[in-house]
């Protein structure tokens, strides 16, 4: 390995390693305050000043990539709708699927002259990035989403030179209920992005599918990724079972337990980057 490669390779490695952070503001928002943005559901949203700290219900993973912990209010569900304090808070962000369930959280917040910021499904890498840059121009944190994807787009490119010329892995992703992801899922499309194939995507499954074990073997993935719901002794269980010796994931060892959840993928690039040293290691570690 040249000392070029191997850098690049030590570089990727880290991804997987470090915890992702912020990126740093350069330059002054471009656009003034007062705002207005259009959300996922297609309403202008105004937004008066740049927020300091962002109230969020739920999970809205890519606002870990534009804000600091300390400039994130989580409302957890058992927290009374009137109990954060609105004043010191500049936007309210909404999974839209959401919204409804915490309609009380909405309806506090406008009444305190909070905007509220409905976000959608992330169903895919292109999403992840819109749900970014539509988030950065809401926070006012323009450069940061900027930065963030200019990064993502120079790492995913990385990881695609050294496993471009590999023969493709056939990989399936399960829950310990015994789901799998199939089309139109985030998960599908970094596996994708690190050298592979998702089967249940390539058989035709939805989205969210439960499975039996003649349906793993008839898919017959070279690499089994058990999502991070699988305990240590559940997943190691799994792996040794000899309910699956016919099935070349498990012939070979390769069933491997996530480091990230295939839904909520706060920093994508070590995502891929994670799965490419599963898939083709040899091409990362020795290319």
């Amino acid at each position: 390995m040249n000392a070029r490669r191997a850098i690049l390779v030590l570089a990727l490695v880290c991804l997987v390693i470090l915890p992702a952070r912020p990126a740093r503001a350069q330059d002054p928002t471009p656009d003034p305050f007062p705002r207005r943005v259009t959300d996922h559901t297609g309403a202008t949203v105004v937004i008066p000043q740049r927020p300091q700290q962002v109230a969020v219900v739920g999970q809205v993973p890519p606002l870990q990539t534009l804000l600091a912990p300390r400039e994130i209010v989580t409302l957890d569900a058992d927290m009374p709708a009137a109990s954060p304090a609105w004043d010191e808070i500049g936007l309210l962000v909404v999974p839209e699927a959401s919204a409804a369930l915490h309609a009380d959280r909405v309806a506090a917040a406008r009444a305190a002259a909070i905007p509220v910021f409905q976000t959608g499904p992330v169903t895919s890498l292109e999403d992840w990035t819109a749900a970014l840059a539509g988030l950065g121009r809401a926070t006012g944190r323009d450069d940061r989403a900027a930065a963030a994807l200019a990064r993502l787009d120079r790492r995913l490119d990385a990881v695609a030179g050294l496993v471009r010329e590999r023969a493709p892995v056939r990989a399936l992703v399960l829950t310990p209920e015994g789901y799998t992801f199939g089309q139109d899922t985030l998960i599908s499309d970094l596996i994708a992005r690190a050298g592979a194939i998702n089967v249940a995507a390539q058989a035709g499954f939805d989205d969210y599918r439960q499975i039996d074990d003649v349906t793993i073997y008839e898919l017959a993935p070279d690499v089994i990724l058990l999502t991070p719901a699988w305990s240590a002794e559940e997943a190691d269980d799994f792996a040794n079972s000899r309910a699956y010796d016919g099935v070349p994931a498990h012939i070979s060892g390769r069933v491997v337990r996530l480091p990230f959840s295939p839904t909520l993928v706060p920093d994508p690039a070590a995502a891929v980057v994670a799965l490419a040293l599963v898939f083709h290691p040899a091409a990362l570690l020795f290319p």
